[in-house]
């Protein structure tokens, strides 16, 4: 399911560690809009600069949380700041895809994504206040339709980032990009035929080709995060981005790895697929 159904609730647990990750990952898209924001964008740039205080500030707070009535009192005061920047790149979307700001370096999709990622995070943060799903196999499906898709859109961006000239990484982004969307659309096809269901074992090898290509990924966007800090390649990617994109994909192998610790512990439901009991007639 999209991470915008109002039922996904994402696998990833809420726990220290992950909001710091996340944490940080918004105050790094404050910045990134602000930069590829039209200078004459005067208040929307100031808006940025705010969030990537705000993010900042909440970053040296998690550093000090230290027991669970503080982290709970933590996560509420995240989940404001996180619905905040969500509106902000929606709104922020919005002025895009009407023509309402021309010129910069934002492309719709790529606020598209970061809203996203924003929305992922305040899922996560609201687990607090949640039940675990009943069945686990839609998180975990739902978890790779929403990384599939993140990946597919990394790999977008450094392609059109980089210069013309760059024919042979080019192409390894192309042909990578191309990897990662029918992935996610073999992602999409599980959420599905296994919608209140069990992992298969179809499911499970499909996670290990998820792994294989991710780790693939990976060292594709440190190479090219080596390359562009000895400026040797030829690109519009700064450093930051280079460096955000791999602990991304990082990441979502840290995530794959307890998928598949837990992958075996998904037992079938009694019912299976609807609230109606089939009876054999």
């Amino acid at each position: 399911m999209d991470i915008f159904c109002q039922d996904v609730k994402p696998f990833a647990p809420l726990n220290i560690c992950e909001v710091r990750f996340w944490l940080r990952i918004m105050k790094e898209h404050s910045l990134f809009i602000k930069l590829g924001l039209p200078c004459d964008q005067t208040d929307l740039i100031s808006e940025a600069q705010e969030f990537y205080d705000i993010f900042e500030k909440l970053e040296n707070m998690a550093e000090r949380i230290n027991c669970d009535s503080s982290f709970e009192r933590f996560i509420n005061r995240v989940i404001i700041a996180v619905k905040n920047i969500f509106c902000f790149k929606r709104h922020l979307l919005h002025l895009l895809i009407e023509c309402k700001i021309r010129g910069g370096g934002n492309y719709p999709l790529l606020i598209d994504h970061v809203s996203r990622e924003a929305m992922y995070f305040l899922k996560i943060l609201e687990k607090i206040h949640c039940e675990e799903m009943e069945y686990p196999v839609d998180a975990i499906v739902s978890e790779n339709v929403f990384w599939l898709r993140i990946m597919a859109d990394h790999l977008k961006f450094i392609r059109g980032l980089l210069d013309p000239s760059e024919r042979e990484v080019w192409s390894t982004s192309n042909m990578l990009s191309d990897k990662f969307d029918q992935l996610q659309l073999h992602a999409r096809d599980f959420d599905s035929m296994l919608w209140h269901f069990c992992p298969t074992n179809d499911f499970v090898r499909f996670e290990k080709a998820v792994t294989n290509s991710t780790t693939e990924l990976r060292n594709f966007k440190a190479t090219a995060e080596e390359l562009i800090q000895q400026c040797a390649v030829l690109s519009l990617i700064p450093p930051l981005l280079a460096d955000h994109v791999r602990r991304e994909a990082e990441h979502f192998l840290e995530i794959l790895a307890m998928i598949q610790s837990d992958i075996t512990d998904c037992r079938p439901p009694e019912i299976v697929g609807c609230d109606y009991e089939y009876r054999k007639k």
